[in-house]
Order: structure tokens, then C-alpha cells, then sequence
């Protein structure tokens, strides 16, 4: 019995020094690769797991909600907001100050001639049904846009031919310059579908983003998070997009914690909730270009550039600008901070109203006739300044009030105005002062050879400085007067971490958003 319980004895402490060396030896194990991982600056927890929250998150947006899922086909910025890096992914995309960035290509070269862009594409790629995404896709969605005349399939320039040598590249080959490309690689017409889904788009999305569409309605949308996302997993397991017809049923919504992000805001509403527990105002810049827009018509006394640049000289764009509270910033030109090839051009007509009345001491007492300027009701206070700014130019103004900005847009597509205050928000529409059949009805052979020779630029710096160029030919020309660009406003409760600020208009990143 004695020798029974001998080996037994001797059999565990065998097995404890056994299970002690494995023990030893595993924790070794562990530390020399925890040792490696941080010499070679790589993250070991990011290694075993990628941390995210399970919070849920509700963003309420003034407007109205997609009429169809189907991005391809689907006109104004909604669809954009909504799904655009959330749910479908780009080529290229851009970051919050609209500076291109690795997307689904993680790099690319451009030929010196400008006409062959080869992209080199992330691997281990997925869509969010699980299907791989690889060259063939980017070369099919490609070819589908151009076909289909999807939205935006013009600004993909003069394409010759899209070609996938390897599942990881792919090369795109122009006719002729387009230094937009990539740009255009970044919005719709650069997004990759699945070739393989046979979804029907109007009600499914499938793409390769951080989140899918759970459902979708005329008042909501529902983001879920895509837990086999082959980058960066959402911080949010869950983002509702709720559509409210106006901005007082966005700020109960938000008073009564039913959402945590209401946009867009107006200056005075988002400083009204700013004085709310629990809420807090903020805002970044948009495209928006606050501006007087001259009427350069044969009719129009602004015809003659001489009493543009007299007007320019007499109002104090830069006082409106500091005093205005939806300005980022003042202006001066066609292009703004975010847009390719801004310059401040603030300083190019300065408030001089002397030398606005030295200039129109040249013109006879009757030689122009009273002009009419029009306004939207949100702008009144700037018309009223405008008004006697121009006054003081012995030249009478005729100020008409409207409703609305839709208003006085209408109008001047009719061509009924002399002098209206307004906003240009798109991307790249500096390129309206080369067509004399525009609002503007400007035409000048120096501003259209200044905007060719920037279109034929092969290169991104030689593109942005000829874009320079063009913008300070027309504002030197008193084409119009660009007062400001215009902030945006949101308003977030005090938990929310991650949230956009830029161009929250047309593009609204939702992976980085959660709650704490």
C-alpha cells in the first residue's frame, strides 16, 4: 500500500513540474511576442480583437429621406450623407478637410503625361456579404457607370480603357488629362460594387462599408454595423438616421433626448441649444460661398466692369464677414477654404468708398439707373448694409425682400435681378464664370483660356496653382463679390465622441460616432 502510494505521489509531482515548465514556457512565449509587437510598433490587443462599443446611436437631419436606396440613380446629396463611407466605399475618398486619402486602394502612381493612374488595392478585402472584393470589381463598377450614365459619370473625364492586370491593380487610362479624376474617384462614380449581387439597389445596399441598411423608410434609416468590415470596425453597433420636415420638430426632437446630433442648424438655433443641459453647439465649414452675384447681361448695368469694381470698392465685404454669424471666414473669390486651388482673395477689392465714388464720378449723374437688389429674408441684415453701402455711390437700389433663397435663386434664372445676395455650395462650380449663358452671364476670353489651361494641367500642383490663377482672374475681373464662406452648425449632446463637423451637408463619416 505503502509503494502504491509512492508513485502516486511521485506520478503528481511529475505532472506539476510538467505543467509548471508549460506554464513557464507559454508566459515566455507570450512576452517575447508582446516584446516584438512593440518594437515593431504594432498595437497586440488590436492583434487578439478590435475593441468596439455596443452603443446605439440618433442623429436627426433636416430634410427629407432618400427616395430610393439606389445611389447609382438617386439625385440630391441625401442619398450621399447617408450611405457614401458608411455603407459603400470609394477608390479614393477624402478626409474632413476634403483632402484625398487611401480608400479601397491603398495607393496610386500618375503617369508624367498625365493620362495612365495605376491603383494599387488593399487585400483580403470583403463586401458585407461576405463576397471578396477585389480588381474585377472596381474594372466592372467602373465600366457600369460609364454604360449605365450613372450620376456623375461625366466628371470621370475621357476614359480609354480600365484594366485589372492582377486581382490587386488597376489601371485607368485617359485620352486626355482630367486632374479631377481623383476627385471623382472619391464620390459616386468611384464607388465598387459587387459584380456578383443580384440585389435589387432601390431597396438593398450592399457594399463594402462599416455599416449596412437594416431598413429604411420615408423617416429613417437604420445603419447596422458590419462586424465582418474588412478595416476599421464602427464604434456604434447601431446609427438611426431620423428626417424631420423642420427645424423646430429637429430641436424638440433633440430637447427631448430622442436624438444626440441635430443638423444642419442655423446659427441662432444652435446657440439656443447650446444653453441646454446636456447639449452643446458646434460647426465646421462647408462649401457654401455667401456672395453678391452681378448680373453681367448686356441690360444690366453691371455689364460694364467698371461699376463692378466700383460697387466692390464700397462695400465692406470684410465687416460683413467678422459681423455675420454663419461666417468661417471672409472670401473674396470663387473658391472656398476646402475646394481645389482657394486663395484668400479678401484683400483684393478692400473697402475703399472713396475710391468707389472717384470711379463713379466718371459716369453722368442719370448714366445708371436705379438698380434692384434682391434678398432672402434670412440675409435681410446684409441686404440693408449692401443697400446703403451702394447708395453712397449716388446710384438708388431697389431692395426686394423674398421668402426664401429658392426665391431669389428662381429669379435669377429668370434673369429679373440686377444684384442678388445668394449662395453657390457646390463643389468645383467656380467653373460657372466660363459660361456666359450662366445666372451670371459672365464671359471673359481671359478667365475661360485660365480655366482650359488648369483643365489640361497633368499634374495636382500644377492644377491647383492654374486654379489660383483662374479665381483671381475673375475676381480681379469684379465677376461678382464673395462676402463669406459659410459655416455650418450641429448640435450634439455632451456624450457623443467622434462626430463630423465639415461638410456634414453632403458627407456624414458615421464609424468613428459613439457615445460615452
Amino acid at each position: 500500500m505503502e509503494e502504491e502510494n509512492g508513485r502516486e505521489a511521485k506520478l503528481k509531482a511529475e505532472i506539476t513540474r510538467w505543467l509548471i515548465f508549460f506554464g513557464v514556457a507559454i508566459m515566455l512565449s507570450v512576452m517575447t511576442w508582446l516584446g516584438w509587437s512593440l518594437t515593431n510598433r504594432k498595437s497586440p490587443i488590436a492583434s487578439f480583437t478590435t475593441l468596439v462599443s455596443d452603443s446605439s446611436v440618433a442623429i436627426g437631419i433636416q430634410g427629407s429621406a432618400p427616395e430610393s436606396l439606389d445611389i447609382r440613380s438617386e439625385q440630391g446629396t441625401a442619398i450621399e450623407q447617408a450611405l457614401l463611407e458608411n455603407v459603400y466605399e470609394t477608390l479614393v475618398s477624402r478626409s474632413e478637410t476634403n483632402k484625398l486619402q487611401p480608400s479601397i486602394a491603398k495607393s496610386w502612381q500618375i503617369s508624367d503625361d498625365g493620362l495612365t493612374y495605376t491603383f494599387t488595392l488593399n487585400t483580403n478585402m470583403t463586401f458585407a456579404n461576405g463576397h471578396k472584393l477585389d480588381s474585377s470589381d472596381v474594372v466592372w463598377s467602373l465600366q457600369n457607370v460609364i454604360n449605365n450614365n450613372y450620376v456623375d459619370a461625366d466628371q470621370l473625364g475621357d476614359l480609354k480603357e480600365i484594366t485589372n492586370p492582377d486581382e490587386n491593380t488597376v489601371v485607368i487610362t485617359l485620352n486626355q488629362p482630367n486632374p479631377r479624376l481623383l476627385r471623382a474617384l472619391s464620390g459616386r462614380a468611384g464607388i465598387v460594387y459587387d459584380e456578383e449581387s443580384k440585389a435589387d439597389y432601390s431597396k438593398k445596399a450592399v457594399g463594402s462599408g462599416p455599416f449596412t441598411v437594416e431598413a429604411s423608410s420615408k423617416t429613417q434609416i437604420v445603419l447596422q454595423r458590419n462586424d465582418s468590415y474588412w478595416g476599421t470596425k464602427a464604434a456604434a453597433s447601431q446609427i438611426t438616421l431620423y428626417y424631420y420636415a423642420s427645424e423646430d420638430s429637429l430641436v424638440s426632437a433633440m430637447e427631448a433626448k430622442k436624438i444626440s446630433m441635430a443638423l444642419p442648424l442655423s446659427a441662432s438655433t444652435a446657440d439656443e441649444l447650446n444653453q441646454q443641459s446636456g447639449i452643446n453647439s458646434d460647426s465646421g465649414i462647408s462649401f457654401d460661398k455667401v456672395m453678391l452675384a452681378f448680373n453681367n447681361g448686356t441690360e444690366s448695368p453691371f455689364s460694364d466692369e467698371q461699376i463692378r469694381k466700383m460697387t466692390r470698392y464700397a462695400i465692406d465685404a470684410q465687416s460683413i464677414a467678422k459681423d455675420a454669424p454663419d461666417a468661417y471666414s471672409p472670401l473674396g473669390g470663387p473658391i472656398s477654404p476646402l475646394e481645389d486651388g482657394y486663395e484668400d482673395l479678401s484683400e483684393l477689392f478692400p473697402y475703399n468708398l472713396e475710391q468707389g465714388q472717384q470711379m463713379r464720378s466718371y459716369f453722368g449723374a442719370n448714366y445708371i439707373a436705379d438698380i434692384n437688389l434682391l434678398v432672402p429674408k434670412e440675409y435681410e441684415q446684409i441686404g440693408n448694409t449692401v443697400k446703403s453701402a451702394i447708395e453712397q455711390l449716388n446710384i438708388g437700389v431697389n431692395m426686394e425682400v423674398l421668402d426664401s433663397a429658392a426665391q431669389v435663386t428662381e429669379r435669377m434664372n429668370a434673369g429679373t435681378y440686377n444684384i442678388a445676395l445668394t449662395t453657390m455650395s457646390g463643389e468645383n462650380d467656380a467653373s460657372v464664370f466660363t459660361d456666359g449663358q450662366s445666372v451670371f452671364h459672365y464671359e471673359n476670353g481671359d478667365a475661360q483660356q485660365a480655366y482650359a489651361d488648369a483643365m489640361a494641367a497633368t499634374n495636382d500642383n500644377d492644377y491647383q496653382n492654374r486654379m489660383r490663377t483662374y479665381a483671381r482672374t475673375v475676381s480681379e475681373n469684379a465677376a461678382s463679390d464673395w462676402l463669406y464662406t459659410r459655416k455650418n452648425f450641429i448640435a450634439v449632446s455632451d456624450q457623443l465622441q467622434g462626430y463630423p463637423k465639415n461638410l456634414t451637408d453632403r458627407l456624414l463619416p458615421l464609424s468613428r460616432i459613439k457615445l460615452h
